[in-house]
């Protein structure tokens, strides 16, 4: 397979900060930023806005577990919760399946 060459710049120290990264993850630099960049192609970058999301999605996670420990609970209200929060869930997986295509 013919294959060509990129080259770009990084901040001082980002260079072994790369290296390292690769070392830890078994693999040649250049493979990671191979990967990495596969990645953004496909549109897999874990930007702020899907961290913040990830985030939201674990307190949702543990808000439903909480709700099974409840003991006595009315379970109208239990059920409104559980409704509330998997509605939430479903916006948030439909806000990034919409934006992968």
């Amino acid at each position: 397979m013919p294959s060509e060459m990129i080259k770009f710049r990084v901040a001082a120290g980002e260079k072994l900060q790369f290296v390292n990264a690769a070392q830890n993850a078994g693999m040649t630099l250049s493979d990671l930023l191979r990967r990495a960049g596969k990645a953004a192609i496909a549109g897999r970058i874990a930007s702020r806005p899907v961290l913040a999301d990830l985030v939201h999605i674990r307190a949702m996670a543990n808000h439903l577990d909480a709700l099974c420990g409840v003991l006595g609970g009315d379970p109208a209200e239990i059920g409104a919760e559980i409704k509330s929060t998997a509605a939430s869930m479903r916006a948030i997986a439909a806000r990034h399946l919409a934006a992968g295509q």
